[in-house]
């Protein structure tokens, strides 16, 4: 049984929470773009914004797109945006070896505001689910079991990449998964096919990532083996593959919450039908990123694509999307709605009419690369904590301490709260 386990978990090599990831050939010595971020990615015409990146494992960067020049392996820069357009930045590193690279992007549009339907005060902006689909599902979490017939739990800190453990899901993850399976969560209700860390409340699906230092959790996998064998971070990350997937012509729409907190790494995201099976592979057949948050960034949310480039080296395109305070994503429900059209991808928060991020088999980076996204693929729901999305950090005093939240004076502020998934077909 633990076999079958890590070998469920070792096709599992993208991002833990949405972003990066790590390819299985010579992983320690491939080059790698940890971070590339804008700190806005909307602003107004003659406004300013600050690149910044971090890489790995690399020996030389290029700019391209809306910038140019040598760039430091790592580092910041300020730059002025004078047209009304969406910028392209491009980064472009290179490794010790000439042909083995990586590249990845960011887009900033300059467009007028979309804050006017933040001006009255409520709990929730999402988009408003309906039925008017000759194709339509929608999950409203009003049963109090998690229907094991679309969602499986998945376990652990890693997976194998030839025969090497690679600890947290390559991405400098802290939390171990928990899920079914006798000693695979402190307390798994069969009955409702929950855990300490995944349950419904109150007609919400709630993921709540625990901080627990004084009883860590025992990897029951690792008690006999040269292995980790406690956790003082646990979470869940809980997948539809085999049984909900999407593909094109299709609108899939969540409305959700996200937790506070630096460290916290909430994400809803996709991978490719088959990966698991090991008859996809990553990054060649894609991942969609359609939300991941910084626990610490209260106002900002992000969504990306990744593939491989003409190189077959990793690539993504970002874009980040921002509202007001008063209405941030930790203390309000917003949704994001991906409408996956053949050949393109569209992102729209709330009830925007215009989406925030758009990209297509059209856009340049895919001139002479694989356009791997009019496949299926299947959702992905989880809250990583630490790792190289946020700069490995981690605030343990914003964490539920156990599966009651007792030390939180509200616990939601310390969970992921999912209203509602619809997924709909596009008329």
């Amino acid at each position: 049984m633990h076999y079958l386990r890590y070998i469920f978990i070792f096709f599992i090599i993208s991002c833990g929470g949405g972003s990066g990831g790590s390819s299985i050939i010579d992983i320690e010595n491939s080059p790698s773009i940890t971070s590339f971020n804008s700190s806005s990615t909307s602003v107004s015409i003659n406004e300013s914004i600050t690149l910044s990146w971090q890489t790995t494992n690399t020996t030389s960067c290029n700019a391209s797109g809306d910038w140019n020049g040598d760039k430091s392996l790592n580092g910041t820069e300020l730059l002025n945006l004078t047209e009304n357009k969406t910028y392209s930045f491009v980064l472009n590193c290179n490794g010790q070896n000439s042909t083995n690279s990586v590249t990845a992007s960011v887009s900033v549009d300059v467009m007028e505001s979309n804050e006017d339907i933040y001006e009255i005060d409520k709990e929730s902006y999402c988009k408003s689910p309906s039925n008017n689909s000759n194709s339509y599902w929608i999950d409203h979490f009003d049963s109090s079991v998690l229907n094991p017939d679309i969602y499986t739990y998945q376990l652990g800190n890693g997976f194998f990449a030839n025969g090497t453990w690679i600890a947290g899901w390559g991405n400098n993850e802290q939390q171990y998964y928990t899920g079914p399976g006798t000693g695979y969560a402190k307390n798994y209700n069969s009955n409702l096919n929950s855990t300490e860390n995944a349950f419904i409340e109150d007609g919400f699906l709630k993921i709540q990532p625990i901080f627990d230092n004084t009883y860590p959790f025992a990897d029951p996998y690792c008690s006999d083996k040269a292995c980790q064998t406690t956790w003082d971070y646990t979470s869940a990350r809980i997948i539809t593959s085999s049984k909900k997937t999407i593909g094109p012509g299709n609108e899939i729409t969540v409305c959700f919450k996200v937790p506070d907190g630096t460290g916290h790494w909430p994400a809803i995201w996709m991978l490719p039908q088959g990966f698991i099976e090991g008859n996809k592979t990553w990054p060649q057949d894609g991942e969609i990123d359609l939300m991941e948050a910084r626990g610490r960034v209260p106002q900002a949310i992000g969504s990306a694509i990744h593939f491989a480039n003409s190189n077959n080296s990793h690539q993504y395109i970002s874009h980040e999307v921002t509202v007001p305070m008063n209405v941030n994503f930790q203390e309000k429900f917003h949704s994001i709605t991906f409408r996956w059209i053949q050949d393109n991808i569209e992102m729209y928060l709330d009830t925007n009419n215009e989406p925030f991020y758009t990209e297509g088999k059209s856009s340049t980076p895919f001139n002479n690369a694989n356009y791997p996204f009019n496949e299926e693929f299947y959702l992905l729901l989880n809250v990583a904590s630490g790792g190289n999305f946020d700069s490995n950090q981690i605030d343990p005093t914003k964490y539920c301490n156990n599966q009651q939240c007792t030390n939180l004076s509200d616990p939601d502020r310390g969970r992921f709260v999912i209203d509602y998934i619809e997924i709909k077909s596009i008329d």
